[in-house]
């Protein structure tokens, strides 16, 4: 009798000993990496910590601000790795396409092929294709359709992952405007210095314009030429917490000042004709503003823009405000 007791004890905890090991193996097999994870509910509440365990019916996520927390599958909407590696949640900040630009110009910074996005402006609509990780296509115009133009990015990776280059190219018809005769171009290259979402950017490169009518003497002088000139740029992004960042941006530009005068005369039965005037031109559009961004495929801006131009052809300064507010939509 001793012995059967011995002998049942000794099984007891065999089993146990075994049931303990099996506990263990499947805790391990239903964990996940020590990334960090988004976890977007269905109601649209969010998460962000490193997922515990996942046994297909709920998981076990850690956060920084709420310890760890069990959520059931069928209330979850998305589970997204947003880093291979511990990175503090707290200063997690979206990216998608958005990263790419900032009020009007755009900076040296890649995004993923797919990463396709949206833009409506308050004087009309942009919409972005990522055909590649380096190469971007886009149409953009106002609401009028007059002008419209075909943008081209092509992005650079250097040795140094916090520098970035890229060269960039719009080419633009007037549309419906001077009976789509009009057209012109702008051409550039951007270096970037910084990561996504914190970046300042220095673009230069020259533009043109002809539209027609505009560069055409009454008389018909044959006067026909270019407005052309340099156009360069700073602009930057700096976070201003977790949802929000400030933006700076700029265009500045320097070309010829034509103006066209018209005055006739007689002496001897003959007209007296000036045709025009030159100078050069400084024309800077300056674009401090916000930009929010509560969702990876949202994102809301506004810019207290404004233009400043001098000229030298009568020595006169003008300067106007523009009020600027846009809506990003990744697709």
């Amino acid at each position: 009798m001793i012995c059967m007791h011995i002998k049942f004890s000794v099984i007891l905890l065999l089993f146990s000993l075994a049931n303990f090991s099996f506990g263990q193996t499947g805790e391990d097999s239903t964990a996940v990496n020590k990334g960090v994870y988004k976890i977007v509910k269905n109601d649209g509440t969010e998460y962000i910590g490193q997922i515990i365990s996942d046994d297909g019916r709920e998981v076990l996520i850690e956060t920084e601000a709420l310890g760890k927390i069990y959520i059931p599958k069928s209330d979850i909407k998305l589970i997204k790795l947003i880093a291979e590696e511990f990175v503090d949640a707290s200063k997690y900040r979206e990216v998608g396409p958005f990263i790419s630009r900032y009020y009007l110009t755009n900076n040296a910074l890649p995004i993923k092929k797919g990463e396709n996005y949206a833009m409506l402006h308050l004087y009309g609509p942009e919409v972005h294709f990522a055909v590649s990780d380096k190469l971007s296509i886009g149409v953009m115009a106002t609401w009028a359709a007059s002008p419209i133009g075909i943008a081209l990015k092509r992005s650079f990776k250097t040795k140094n992952e916090n520098i970035n280059l890229s060269v960039g190219t719009i080419m633009f018809n007037s549309g419906y405007l001077y009976t789509f005769r009009g057209w012109g171009g702008l051409h550039w290259g951007s270096v970037t210095i910084g990561k996504p979402g914190y970046n300042v950017t220095f673009s230069s490169g020259f533009g043109y314009v002809d539209l027609v009518e505009n560069n055409r003497s009454r008389f018909g002088t044959g006067l026909d030429k270019l407005n052309r000139g340099s156009v360069s740029s700073i602009a930057a992004l700096i976070p201003a917490g977790k949802k929000a960042s400030f933006i700076f941006d700029s265009m500045i530009s320097i070309s010829e000042d034509r103006r066209y005068s018209y005055f006739t005369s007689y002496s001897g039965g003959q007209p007296n004709i000036q045709t025009y005037v030159s100078g050069t031109q400084i024309t800077g559009l300056i674009m401090p503003g916000m930009r929010f961004q509560h969702k990876e495929n949202r994102a809301f801006q506004v810019a207290l823009a404004g233009v400043i131009r001098y000229s030298s052809t009568f020595d006169d300064f003008l300067s106007f405000p523009v009020p600027m507010c846009s809506w990003f939509f990744k697709f």
